[in-house]
Order: C-alpha cells, then structure tokens, then sequence
C-alpha cells in the first residue's frame, strides 16, 4: 500500500481544489515560510480523523476552511480526500483503490466519506489500525513536534510504542470489553437494590392477596347468580318480544306489499304519462313531418307547372319559328320563279344576239362590197370611209351604253322599292321581338338579382350559422369541462371529509377516545388541537411542524377529564395519548427584543392560528415560544442571534431546535391532518363557484342551442327558395336566348338587305355618271363623223347615192349593233340578278337550317322537360303517399294516447285507496314499535348493566350458559353474597396482580442478576487473555524496538548508546517508558541537558528504529530535520533513501541536503496573499535532462 494521491479544497490556505500526486520513494515538499507547505501535513492528519484543533496548529474546527483574504471570499466547506493503492489489499477493503474523504462545513456538520460512501469516524480509525497511519501512529511528525518523542510524555510515547507493536486492536477491544465491565458492574448494584426493594413488597402483598382471592371467590358466586337472574329476565323478556316482532313484521309487510303496489301503480301512472307524452310529441313529430311532405309536394307540384309553362313557352316559340319558316319558304318560292323566268329570258336574248349578230355580218359584208365597188376614190376617200366607220362603230357603241343604262336604272329602282316595301313589312316584326327580348332580358335580372340575394344572405346564414355551431360547441366544451372539474373537486372534497370522518392519520389512541366521546361514554373530553385550531394555507405546514406530535394532543376540561381518558385507554389496552387540560396547561409567550426586525421574521407560531379564548393557555403553552421563519437560512440566523433559546420553523417545514440542533427534510407524518379541514373548507367553496358557472353554462347552451336551430330552419327554408330562383333563371335564360336568335335572324336579313340597297344605289350612280359620260362622247363622235361626211361628199359629189346607201346599211348595222348590244346588257344584269337571287337563295337556306335546329333543341328541351315532369309528378304523388300514411299513423297514435290516458285514471283510484291503507299501516306500525323500543330499552338497560358491572356483552353472557332453577332462591343466595362481600371491607384487587407481577419480577430479578454476574465474569476472562497477548506481543515488538534503536542511534551519532527502558518490568502494559541516550565521548545524565540537535537527531533514530520493525505504508515528516547541521542531515537523507524499499516518505523541508535525495519537489509558494499554489518538479527527469546522470 501507498499514498497516491491527496486531494484539497478550500482547506486552510487552499481554497482552490488542490491535487498532489506522489510516487513511491521520497517526495520533498519545499517553499518559504509561511507559504503553506504544513497545511498539506496538516490536511493528512486532519483526513485520518484528527479532532484536537491544537494539533492542526487552530483555535477551534472553522479554522480549516479557508477564511478570505482582500481579494477572495471565504469558502463554505473544506475537503480533503487521500487516494491509497490497496492492490496488496494491507486495508481491510476489497477495492485496489482506496478513497478517504473528509469534509467540514461553517455550519459545523462534518462528513467522512470512504470510496464515496458516507462512513462513521469510527470506520476510519478501524481502517488505519495498526498500520501506523491511526490516531496513535507514528507516520506524521508535525512541525516542531520531533523533539516530544524524548522529552515528551511517558504516556504518549507509549500510545506510540503500541501502535508499533501492532497492539492498538487489542487495546481497543480491551477498552469496549472494560466499558462494558462497568456498565455491567453499574447494572449489578442496580439490580440488586431492586431485587432488596422486591423481598421487602413480596409479604404483604401476600396478605392482602389472599383477602383478595375472598373477595373474588364471592364475587364470582355473586357474579354468576346475578347474570343468571339477568339472563333469565332478558329471556323472558325477549320472548315478549319476538311476539311483538311478528306483529310488527305482519304489519310491516302489509304495509310493504302495500308500498309495492303504490310504487307499481306510481311507475305504471308515471309510464302512462311518460307513453302519453311521447305519443303526444310522436304525433306532433308526424304533423310536422306530413305538413313538410305536403309542402316538398306542392313546392314540387309547382316546379312540374313552372316546366309545363316552359313547355308551353317553347312551343309558342316553335310556332313562332314555323311561321318564319314558312315566309322563308315563300321567299325561297319566288326566288327560284325569278332565278328560272331570268335563265328564260337570258336564253331569248343570246338566241336574238346570235340572229342579229348573223344579220349584222350581212351588213357588214353588203358595207365591204359597197366600199369596195369606190375603190378608185382617191386613197383620201378611203382614209375619211375607214375613219367614218370606225366613228359609226363607236357611236354605235355609245349609244347601246346609254341606252342600257336607262334600262339598268329603271331595273334598280324596281329592285331598291321592293328592297323598302320588305323593310316595312319586317320593322313591326323586329320592334316585337326586341320588346320581348327586353321584356325577357328585364325578368332574367330580377330573377338573377333575387338568386344573388337569397346567395349572399345564404352565405350571411350561413357565416352566422358556423359562428354560432362554433359558439355553442365552446359553451358545451366549457359545460363539459365544468362538468369534469366539478366531479374532480367534489370526489375529492368526498374523499377529504371521509379521511376527516374517520380521523385518518391519527393514532388509534386519539380515534378510541374521541369514538368513546360520540357514544358519550367519556366526558369532558373537548378535540384534539388539530380540531380546534384553523390556519392559513401559507402557515399550515409551519404550524404543523411546530407542533408536531403534539397536533394529535387532546384537551380536556380538567384533569379529571384526562385520568378518565388515560384509565380508559389503560383498561382497554388502545395506546398511549397525551392530554392538555384546560385547567392546568396555561404557557408563556416568547419575550425577545428585536424580533419583528430579525430578516425572514414572520411572527410567533401562536399568532398565525386562530382558536377559541378559552384554548389560550392550551395554543400559548404549545406554540407561543415558537418562531416562524421565512426560510431555513433566516432561521438559523435568528437562532443564533438568540443563543438558541427557542424553537424557529420555517415555512417549508424545517427545524432549528432550542439548544441549536436541526431538524428537516421530507414532510413529517402528520403533515396534512391541519390542512385537510382548509382544503376541505376551499375545494366546496370552488365547488359552489363552479356549479353556479355551471348552471350559467347550461343555460347558455340552451339558448344557443335554440337560436342555433331557428338559424338552421332559416337556412333551409333559403336553400329551397335559391333553388327555384336558380330553375327560374335557367327558363328564363332559354327564353331570352330564343329572342335573341330570332332577332338576330331578322337583323341579319335587315343588314343584308341594308347592304344590298347601298351597293344598288351606288351602282346607280356608276351607271348614270357612264350614261352622261358616253352621251357626252356621242355628241363629239356625231360631230366629228359629220365633218368627215361632209369631206367625203365634197371629194365624191356623185357618190350620194352610195352615202345614202351606205350610211343606210350603216344605221341598220348600227341597230343591229345596239340591239346586240342591249342584248348583251340585258344578259349580263340578268345574270347578275341571278347571282343576286343565289345569293339570297342560300341566306334563305342557312336560315330556314337555323330556324329547324331551333325547333329541334326546343323541341329535345320540351322531351327533357316533359320526362322531368312525369318524375316530379311521381315524387309529388309518393309525398302525398307518405302524407296520407302519416295520418293513419297519426290516428293509431291518438287511439294509443286515449287508452294511456284511461290508464291513468284507473292508476290513480287505485293509488289513492292504498295510500288511505298505507297511512292506517303506519300508525299500527309505530304504535307497535313504541312497544318494541320499550321493551327494547329493558334489554337495552339490562345488558348495559350487565357490561358495566361484569363487562360482558349479552352474547357473552349467554355463551357462559347459567341456568337458574329456582329464581327465588337464587335472589336469597344473591343478597348474602351482597353481605358477605360488604363484610370484607377494603380489598386491594390489585394486590392479587401486583403479587404476581412482583413475584415474577422478583424470580426475573433473580435470573437477571446471574446473568449479569456470569456476563461480568466473561468479560473479566476477555480482558485477562487480551491483557496477556498484548503484554506478550507488545515486550517482543519492545524487545526488536529497543534493539534497532540502539544499532540507528550508534549509526547516525557514529557511536554512543541508545536504548527504551520499562520502569516496571512486570507490568510491561502500565509502566512508564524511559529513554537514556549516550552520544559518543558523552555521560548524559539527564536527555533534557542534550542539545536540540541531539534530542532531535535521537527522535530521528527511534522513528527508524520504529519503522524497521513495523514498517508503515506512508510517512510524513514536517521539518523533522530542521534543527539538525548538514552533516546530519545528509546522514538524515541517506538513511530516509534506505528505507523507501518499506516506506514511502514525504517531507516537508527547507533542508538542501533533503531536497537531494528526494525524487519529486513540489514547491508550495504564494503568489497571490494568502493564497497557496503548488509547483511540481520531478528531480530525476530534470536531471536527466541536464545531463546531470547516464
């Protein structure tokens, strides 16, 4: 085993958690003075379980924990925790680790830990005994303490000696084995003055027992005639009363035969109302349902009428549309006689354009012969004949162009009067329908309108129906939650006054004497003090606390009160009660000045409760000297500021007692007996609040409920209405589709003939404008036709006859050619007025196509509607069905309700002839039972006697089976008893029980002495064989002790003697221990005259002397060398270094020549004031490193 390890915190000047970790060999701890280097000396010796503060270098245990400095705060604790290899298991602990924790607070508790373990002091001492390292060892020297172990006490060299010699155990058990000796010793002599006090009892009693077992012997007898007598009367009695009994249970069942009836007949009374109402609300239920099939079949009666009228309207429509067909059919008609007469007449004018075209190439031939035959006029006459007949063509051409411009004017002009005469003819026709249209355009917008509205308000009711189905499905959430909350409340405020009802919590000892006060058996008995006292939620456990046991205490009027209460509980053996009488508790409250300025001061505990005056004395002597505190921080300082004079609670129940011990943590048992009644008290008034919003809560529901349901019907009532509005506006939009077909139809035509007569008039215009034109040119060419003429008849003067010819010829060419050319016209304009015809022809057709679809989509409508009507109908008739079933129904109901209705009546005859018989019952019944109850009290009144004089019940009365054969004599015999026991006079009942409780206490006495005597003889024999293996173990130890501390002295003094001397050797345990040294070339008389060199060089040699012997796993020496030169203390080092093979070391030193031979240095300085820190320095790597050592 070694030291591994020590851990500090907040221990003397290491305020920070500190660690130390050590190695095996020697571990040197350096610093300056006053840097902290012995508070780590200190820290091992106060871990190990040191309790004297002079040893730890302190006035009182505080002084450990780090107390500040300017710069830093006190801590609240020091700890300190050593950590030991136990892998060579040398402790008595499984684990190959081993924790040892210390920790002391401000507050003074203090707490040993091992492993992490809470552990007693005691656990530590038996860990660390006989290892060197307990209370008594010898592995830590203090600062200045070398020198005590020469010149020091013989005693405390000897505690050392001891526990070297490995005899601490067996001193410890010698020490337990002698304390029980005298506890044994003590109980001896106690027995035996009891046993003395016994014998002197034990005669009398003897007398006064027999006098007893006399009296007991007639009262026996006695005993026995008179529970006879009584039994013999409580029969007698009895018999009467079972008579009694059968009459009444005669009477009793007629009467519940009678009530039986009565409660038939009521239930039978109650169903024939409950069936009346029902059929009542079954019928009202059908009325309403047949009104609302009445209503569904009228509502759809008048859709199938509003279908038929549509029908009616499509068919108007279609004769409409017929007679458009059949004008257009006789337009068609005309236009086909016109298309056929205009093909005859092209055809007559192209047959004569072909004959006159034949005759003008006649002309034409007889013109050529004719100019041919004036072939040799001069080439002028040819020139100006060429040019005349080029003139005469074109005059001919001009004039067919005016001519058939004359014709193609009158023809348009025919042709734009018929256009107007068809225009005046359509105009009423086109005024109709646009008034229809309007008509119809106007109905569509009132109904659209009214769809739109009855919508919008739909979605008004609709928005208001949801907000209110959200509203009521809150309140009845809310009615629901109410509801829960008020059964949880109520279930618990049940729960309470039944725990309350029963006294739960209480001891059985309170519950017996209060039971006993219900029956009025114990008087004078008022509450216990939990029931006569009320408090604050906020105090409830603070007073409880402060109270205690003492809650279940219980107040009586006087002390008379109580020793009943108390031979009560004693005779029937139901525990132990404490009892405050009213007469003789009187207490006296707290008188401490300064108190209400105390911080966390609340008020005296007496203060907080409220009681009845006449209980002043009882809550005074209770709780007037207990203060109440806010929290357990205020309440130790007010405790201490007061020298812990009185009891301080604080809120959550904590204790800081008078005499300054503390008491807390979880609730105490009686916790809640006081606050049961506020709770109580609280959750039926939180009851009462929640039924009345409960209530408001059903009300509200109810009213939402209904307003709910009228809101429904409203938005029923205008979905049917938005229905037939919505089939109103689809009619009406067929409607005005039709008109506006037909209108655009005629407005098509109109535009038509419109266009038509704009091109004519302009064609017109053309045709007269080329007309003027061609005139124009005529007159020109006539002009210029006549000058050459005239040149021509100059050049040939008797030519005339060939002009005259000629020009003869010409003007019939030139008719020829006009007529073709009219011809011609002609044709092309009739062709024109084909085309034109065509044209219209086809309007005509894709009309009349229009026109038929119409008629078939109407008429597929008509088909559509008509099937629609046949199944409304059907549904209408079904309703009617149901309706007419409804009142079948209606009337069986009515016939069912009228039976209910005579039932009743019947019921009620019959109800009120019992309830007559059920009222004479009852007045036999309790006069029956008055007899009963008297008769009844007899028993009663015997068997009380019977219990109060003997304490037995009439059942064990009866199981004692007494017969009595003669009453009379056996009231004789009763009445000597009565004398005989008279004559006795005082009896000590008791002596009877208390002789054999003293008999027996004294044979007890007697076993209990023996065994004492054999227990202290046992004890004697331990500490004789302890004594001898301690004596023994202990002069062998001595012996190799004594011997090494002779050889270790000679080898650090380089000479001289040594050695321990027993100044008894007989009583090797007892005597004192001497040290004589001889330092070479010295005679020392006396070990105080050596110098502090010497003595502590000698205390160094009998530490070593101690150690190889009884090697201990750790040692801490504290400036043991610090007196010594530095030849010594190199010897001082060296021999340290030799023992390290046994023993670990760790030395605190200023000593160069100790700081060589260690193998670790931790440097202790502080930097900061007051404040230690450590610095760690390996001294065999740091050498190594400086190439100090291969």
């Amino acid at each position: 085993m070694y030291l591994k390890a020590i851990e500090l915190q907040g221990f003397k000047s290491f305020p920070d958690k500190t660690l130390l970790e050590f190695g095996k060999g020697i571990t040197a701890v350096v610093g300056p003075n006053g840097s902290g280097k012995s508070n780590i000396s200190d820290a091992m010796r106060w871990v190990l379980g040191e309790q004297s503060t002079k040893n730890l270098r302190g006035s009182k245990m505080e002084d450990v924990i780090f107390s500040g400095t300017d710069a830093r705060r006190a801590v609240g604790f020091a700890e300190v925790t050593l950590k030991l290899d136990n892998t060579d298991r040398a402790l008595n602990n499984d684990n190959d680790e081993v924790s040892v924790t210390r920790r002391y607070y401000r507050s003074g508790e203090s707490e040993y830990k091992i492993n992490g373990q809470p552990s007693r002091l005691k656990d530590i001492h038996e860990l660390f005994m006989d290892t060197g390292l307990g209370r008594d060892g010898y592995s830590m020297v203090s600062q200045g303490k070398i020198e005590t172990l020469i010149s020091g006490k013989s005693e405390e060299r000897r505690d050392m000696l001891e526990e070297a010699a490995g005899i601490s155990h067996y001193r410890y058990r010698r020490a337990d084995a002698m304390r029980r000796l005298d506890q044994a010793e003590e109980n001896l002599l106690r027995l035996r003055d009891i046993l003395t006090e016994l014998e002197t009892r034990v005669g009398p009693l003897k007398a006064q027992k027999e006098k007893a077992e006399k009296f007991l012997e007639y009262s026996a007898e006695k005993k026995t005639l008179d529970i006879g007598l009584c039994l013999h009367t409580l029969e007698r009695t009895k018999s009467t009363l079972r008579e009694q009994e059968k009459k009444i249970t005669i009477a009793e069942s007629q009467y519940t035969d009678v009530c039986r009836v009565l409660e038939d007949a009521a239930k039978k009374i109650d169903n024939a109302i409950y069936e009346t109402q029902r059929i009542t609300i079954e019928v009202d239920e059908i009325h309403r349902a047949s009104s609302q099939l009445e209503e569904q079949a009228a509502l759809i009666e008048s859709q199938a009428l509003v279908h038929e009228n549509s029908i009616l309207h499509n068919k108007e429509a279609i004769e409409r549309i017929e007679r458009d067909k059949e004008n257009e059919n006789e337009t068609e008609a005309e236009i086909n006689e016109q298309i056929a007469s205009t093909n005859i007449a092209i055809k007559l004018l192209e047959s004569a354009i072909k004959a006159k075209k034949e005759e003008l190439q006649e002309f034409s031939n007889e013109i050529e012969i004719i100019t041919n035959k004036n072939t040799e006029s001069a080439a002028e006459s040819v020139e100006l004949s060429e040019k005349m007949s080029a003139l005469s063509l074109s005059i001919a051409d001009k004039r067919v162009l005016v001519s058939t411009a004359t014709s193609s004017v009158e023809e348009i002009d025919n042709r734009i009067k018929a256009i107007d005469e068809a225009e005046a003819q359509r105009k009423p026709i086109l005024d109709e329908l646009e008034k229809a249209k309007n008509e119809a355009q106007e109905e569509l917008d009132k109904v659209t309108e009214k769809n739109n509205d009855l919508n919008n308000s739909l979605s008004g009711i609709e928005l208001l129906a949801e907000k209110r189905l959200e509203k009521l499905n809150t309140l009845k959430e809310k009615e629901n939650a109410l509801r829960n909350d008020l059964h949880i409340k109520n279930s618990r405020v049940a729960m309470l006054t039944d725990l309350e009802k029963n006294m739960e919590g209480y001891q059985g000892s309170v519950k017996a004497v209060m039971r006993e006060v219900k029956h009025n058996v114990l008087k004078g008995i008022h509450a216990p003090v939990s029931q006569i006292i009320s408090v604050k939620d906020k105090y409830a456990l603070a007073v409880e606390t402060a109270l205690g046991a003492a809650i279940q205490n219980i107040i009586t009027e006087s002390e008379n009160d109580a020793k009943k209460a108390i031979n009560f509980l004693k005779e029937s053996k139901a525990g132990r009660a404490t009892f405050l009488p009213l007469t003789s508790v009187k207490g006296n409250l707290l008188q401490e000045k300064g108190l209400d300025d105390c911080y966390g001061y609340i008020n005296l505990a007496s203060e907080l409760v409220e009681y009845d005056s006449k209980y002043q004395g009882v809550i005074t002597s209770l709780l007037g000297r207990t203060v109440v505190s806010e929290d357990l921080d205020s309440a130790v300082e007010i405790a201490k500021k007061y020298s812990y004079k009185f009891k301080v609670v604080t809120l959550d129940g904590q204790v800081v007692n008078a005499g300054g011990s503390m008491t807390g943590g979880a609730r105490l048992q009686n916790a809640g007996i006081l606050s049961r009644a506020n709770e109580i008290e609280k959750l039926t008034k939180e009851c009462n609040d929640i039924q009345e919003k409960l209530d408001i809560a059903v009300k509200d529901v109810a009213e939402q409920q209904e307003n709910y349901s009228s809101l429904s019907a409203e938005l029923e009532g205008c979905k049917a209405e938005i229905a037939f509005t919505g089939e109103e506006k689809i009619r009406m939009e067929g409607v005005l589709a039709l008109k506006k077909g037909q209108l655009e139809a005629i407005l098509a035509a109109k535009n038509e003939a419109d266009e038509e007569k704009e091109n004519l008039i302009n064609r017109k215009t053309d045709i007269k404008e080329n007309a003027k034109t061609a005139e124009t040119e005529l007159t020109k060419l006539q002009e210029e036709l006549s000058k050459i003429e005239n040149q021509l008849s100059v050049l040939t003067g008797d030519r005339e006859s060939l002009l005259l010819k000629r020009e003869e010829v010409t003007q019939k060419a030139a008719d020829i050619n006009l007529l073709i050319a009219t011809n011609e016209k002609e044709i092309e304009a009739k062709k024109e007025e084909i085309e034109r015809l065509v044209g219209r022809s086809t309007s005509h057709k894709d009309r009349l196509s229009q026109l038929n679809s119409e008629i078939e989509e109407i008429e597929k409508k008509n088909e559509e509607l008509t099937k629609l009507i046949d199944v409304l109908r059907e549904d209408a008739g079904k309703l009617r069905s149901q309706s007419g079933t409804s009142k079948a129904d209606t009337e069986n109901l009515i016939k069912q309700r009228e039976e209910f209705e005579k039932i009743s009546a019947e019921l009620r005859i019959l109800e009120r002839e019992k309830t007559e018989e059920r009222e004479k019952l009852s007045g036999e019944i309790a006069r029956l039972t008055e007899r009963k109850e008297s008769m009844s009290q007899d028993l009663e009144n015997i068997s009380n006697r019977l219990y109060e004089e003997y304490e037995l019940t009439r059942r064990e009365a009866e199981e004692l089976n007494i017969e009595i054969e003669d009453v009379g004599e056996a009231r004789k015999r009763l009445n000597e008893l009565k004398a005989k026991i008279k004559g006795l006079g005082s009896v000590n009942l008791s002596a009877i029980e208390e002789y054999s409780e003293v008999s027996e206490r004294y044979e007890f006495m007697h076993v209990q002495v023996n065994d004492v005597e054999k227990s202290k003889a046992e004890l004697i024999k331990l500490i004789q064989e302890l004594t001898g293996k301690m004596g023994e173990q202990f002069r062998t130890q001595f012996n190799k002790i004594n011997i090494n501390f002779g050889e270790t002295f000679a080898e650090l003094f380089g000479g001289g003697k040594a050695s321990l001397v027993l100044s008894d050797e007989l009583d090797v345990l007892e005597s004192d221990i001497d040290i004589k040294v001889q330092p070479p070339g010295k005679n020392v008389q006396n070990i105080s005259l050596l110098s502090g060199g010497e003595k502590g060089l000698s205390a160094i040699a009998l530490l070593f002397a101690i150690l190889k012997v009884n090697p201990c796993p750790f040692c801490i020496f504290d400036e043991v060398e610090a007196a010594l030169d530095d030849v010594n203390v190199a010897k001082y080092a060296s021999y340290v270094r030799r023992m390290t093979d046994d023993t670990q070391f760790i030395l605190i030193t200023h000593r160069r020549g100790t700081m060589e031979e260690a193998d670790m240095l931790y440097g202790v300085t502080m930097q900061e004031k007051g404040v230690s820190k450590l610095l760690e320095l390996k001294t065999a790597e740091m050498a190594k490193q400086l190439g100090l050592e291969e």
